[in-house]
This record gives structure tokens, C-alpha cells and sequence, in this order.
């Protein structure tokens, strides 16, 4: 499961456990972008290191879970393709699966090298608040569609951007991240 995960929260864990589950897989790869290639003339808020510690933070203490430098490591941006690539060279008898919320299956579409994306894994798209998963269906051609498993699970109405700015506002984000990113969040006075 990538991401820039600036930072992560309660709605990304669930959704990677709801895959787990829901789609019996073994385990659950967490890996931090460098740079998100998809976000033209974006960057994130906080570092790459920092935000690949606070995900080895959430997710200590479930065993599925692992984190995943392949992404930080690589010097540029983080391209999808670059990195399933190498997860299949390292995992050459795995099935591949990518997690990503229903609100932006139709964005893979625009990532570099999309349509050997869909050969290259099948994508899990989980549902999200106020988000019809037929709608999501709409911009992928049949055969893309039927590498998609879909989804409908609980949906956590929780974004990373609502979060920096709760922290700019003074707001807590108790509750909304796991207990020890609240804590590195305040201790190192990221967000501010």
C-alpha cells in the first residue's frame, strides 16, 4: 500500500486490514513515497524519513503489516511501475496487490505507464465516504475492471490534509491517528 501518508491515519490502516481480510492476502506492505510522482508541483509537508517513521509507528504491533523502504530509497519520483517491478523481483511467486481508496482508481489511469500497471497487479478498491463505487467504474475500460477487486467496507471520512490543518489550528488528532504518531506529531511539532 503506498502513499505519501503525510501523515498516516486511522482511514489508511483500516482499509489496508479491510483488504487483508476481505481479500485473504498474507500480508500488507507499507511503503512511503520519496515524491509523489502523480502530484505535479506538489510536495509533501513533511520528509520522506519522517513520514516512513510515523508509518513504522502505526503500524508496530500488527504482524501482517511490514514497512518498506523501496520507494524512499529510490532517488526521484516514485513511480508505481518502478516499484512493482522490484517487489516482483524480490516476490517473484507472489500475486501482487495494490490498495488505493475507490475515490482514485480512476487516477491510476494518469500514472506513468498505467496500462502495464494492470498487468503487472490487480488493485483493491475500497469504498470511501460519499463515494459510489459505480462511479469509480466509469473510466476503466472491461478488462481493467476485472482487475479490480471491489470493496464495500465501513468508510473513514479521515484525510491527511484535514489533519496538518488541525494541527495548525491547535485541534487535536487524538483518536483520528494511532497513539504514537499523536505523539511524535506534537513532540517534534510537525504540521505546525
Amino acid at each position: 500500500m503506498g502513499g505519501t501518508f503525510d501523515p498516516i491515519h486511522h482511514g489508511h490502516l483500516f482499509i489496508a486490514e479491510e483488504a487483508r481480510v476481505h481479500c485473504n492476502l498474507e500480508k500488507v506492505i507499507f511503503f512511503p513515497n520519496n515524491k509523489p510522482a502523480h502530484r505535479e508541483g506538489k510536495t509533501a509537508n513533511a520528509d520522506p524519513e519522517t513520514r516512513f517513521e510515523l508509518t513504522r509507528l502505526a503500524i508496530d504491533g500488527n504482524p501482517q503489516f511490514e514497512i518498506s523502504r523501496i520507494e524512499i530509497d529510490r532517488p526521484g519520483p516514485s513511480y508505481a511501475i518502478d516499484t512493482l517491478d522490484e517487489f516482483g523481483k524480490q516476490m517473484p511467486d507472489a500475486e501482487l496487490f495494490y490498495i488505493v481508496g475507490a475515490d482514485s482508481i480512476g487516477e491510476i489511469l494518469t500514472w506513468y505507464q498505467a496500462e502495464k500497471l494492470f498487468e503487472k497487479c490487480r488493485f483493491i478498491a475500497l469504498s470511501r465516504p460519499d463515494f459510489d463505487l459505480e462511479a469509480a467504474k466509469t473510466p476503466l475500460n472491461e478488462a481493467q475492471c476485472a482487475r479490480v477487486i471491489w470493496l464495500e467496507t465501513v468508510a473513514l471520512d479521515i484525510a491527511s490534509r484535514d489533519l496538518r490543518k488541525r494541527v495548525q489550528e491547535g485541534l487535536p488528532i487524538r483518536y483520528l491517528v494511532p497513539d504514537a504518531v499523536e505523539v511524535e506529531v506534537r513532540q517534534r511539532g510537525l504540521y505546525l
